[in-house]
């Protein structure tokens, strides 16, 4: 069987952006490529061992164009120049997430179809991948354009998928990897500056002094203030605690999917070593981004803790206030049952003498307006009598002046003693009024 020489050309976009790449594909129909349907695809690709075929694959969000150019007698210059001319003005790098080149050969030697590529890429070999029959090789990429050397035994039918279908797709998944890993390289290197401040900041907030002058009012606005700030910061690492959570979750899936893509490929011959150290720089990222993590975590129990403690140190204050406070009420306290002792003092040195100008005064008032009727009352009925009516209007004047106060309660007390009062009088008024006719008549 004659050796067979060819390219294959994969162009890496978007599902969303399909619209952008419909020119490219009129042009290759143009330049008499062949178009294949996608439900035969893996079948007629394997049978076509020359010709020059173009067709699209789909891998979740993205999309690989394959074109490939095989022929039994082929340069490789001659192939790049009639990609290059269907590609022309109409494809547009930026929209392309990748752009792969893969130059196969069963007839030029190894280091041949290394120099070839070199003189092309200027780029040197980054791995080396064993094949079930034959080598391939990966080169450093160069401006998101990958190059790879493929030798096989000879385009079997394990190869033919290889180039077709498998290396596209494991290049897709590599692509969106990297992409992964890049957007998480530069979101945790700013969460890591950001940490950083915050963690400086609380570092001086754990170590600052408050001046002894400040009132306790004053320092405890300040502590107050420092909670805030202490959980505005805590706020901050627990959310960016999440989105690193988030983002090594997702390149961890993408990487276990880009490792299993690699081992599965039944045309290669990987080892498990091999495929760690392809997989290398995203193992790494996910291990930066499992310290991160942890130091995040680190940094959102020590705001918690320092919040704690500032807390802590507000309640100590407050404790102290309390407890100066709680003296000084004291203090009043004692001085107003001194002060309460002094007015019972009064007030009882006051009710005295108020009894006794009332009894002074009534048992005058009595004597003059009805003098006959005094005359014939006993001295002790006139005591007793005096001495009842004094004592129960000076304890009513006391009960209604509080109940005018406020205190109702003592409404009841008021009628109860209103009682016997008005009964004293009605008596002195009745019998000075009988007592006075009787003596006028004797």
């Amino acid at each position: 069987m004659s050796g067979i020489t060819g390219v294959f050309r994969y162009y890496f976009y978007l599902s969303d952006d399909a619209y952008k790449i419909e020119p490219v594909l009129d042009s290759l129909k143009s330049a008499g490529f062949q178009y294949l349907s996608p439900d035969n695809l893996i079948k007629e690709q394997a049978q076509s061992r020359a010709g020059s075929l173009f067709y699209e694959l789909e891998q979740e969000k993205s999309r690989v164009l394959v074109v490939q150019i095989l022929d039994e007698e082929l340069l490789v210059r001659d192939s790049l120049e009639r990609l290059a001319e269907a590609e022309d003005s109409r494809l547009a790098k930026n929209e392309l997430l990748g752009q792969t080149t893969v130059l196969l050969s069963t007839e030029l030697s190894w280091q041949d179809l290394i120099d070839s590529i070199q003189a092309l890429s200027n780029r040197r070999v980054e791995h080396i991948l064993p094949m079930q029959a034959g080598q391939m090789a990966r080169f450093i990429p160069a401006a998101h354009h990958v190059y790879y050397a493929c030798q096989p035994d000879n385009y079997d039918t394990n190869t033919a998928r290889l180039m077709g279908y498998g290396l596209p797709l494991i290049e897709s998944r590599y692509i969106e990897t990297r992409m992964i890993s890049n957007l998480l390289r530069d979101r945790t290197g700013m969460i890591a500056e950001e940490r950083s401040e915050l963690d400086r900041k609380l570092s001086q907030i754990l170590h600052s002094h408050l001046v002894t002058e400040e009132s306790n009012i004053k320092q405890v606005e300040e502590l107050e203030e420092q909670i805030q700030e202490l959980s505005y910061s805590y706020g901050m690492i627990a959310g960016d605690s999440s989105v690193v959570g988030e983002g090594h979750r997702r390149l961890e899936a993408s990487t276990k999917n880009f490792m299993c893509q690699l081992k599965a490929e039944p045309a290669l011959n990987l080892k498990q070593d091999t495929v760690d150290i392809i997989s290398r720089p995203f193992l790494n990222r996910l291990d930066s981004i499992a310290d991160l993590n942890d130091m995040l975590k680190n940094s959102r129990d020590s705001h918690q803790a320092a919040i704690d403690v500032v807390r802590s140190r507000i309640d100590i204050m407050n404790s102290r206030t309390n407890i100066a406070t709680q003296e000084k009420i004291r203090d009043l306290m004692e001085l107003n049952t001194t002060i309460q002792k002094q007015s019972l003092v009064f007030q009882f040195a006051a009710g005295l003498i108020e009894f006794i100008v009332l009894a002074y005064y009534s048992h005058s008032l009595w004597k003059n307006l009805a003098y006959g009727a005094y005359n014939i009352v006993p001295g002790i009925a006139q005591f007793v009598i005096v001495l009842l009516f004094s004592g129960l209007t000076t304890y009513l004047t006391h009960m209604i002046a509080e109940y005018l106060q406020g205190e109702t309660h003592l409404k009841r007390k008021i009628i109860l003693t209103s009682i016997p009062l008005f009964i004293i009088i009605l008596l002195i008024i009745l019998g000075s009024i009988l007592l006075n006719g009787g003596g006028a008549a004797h």
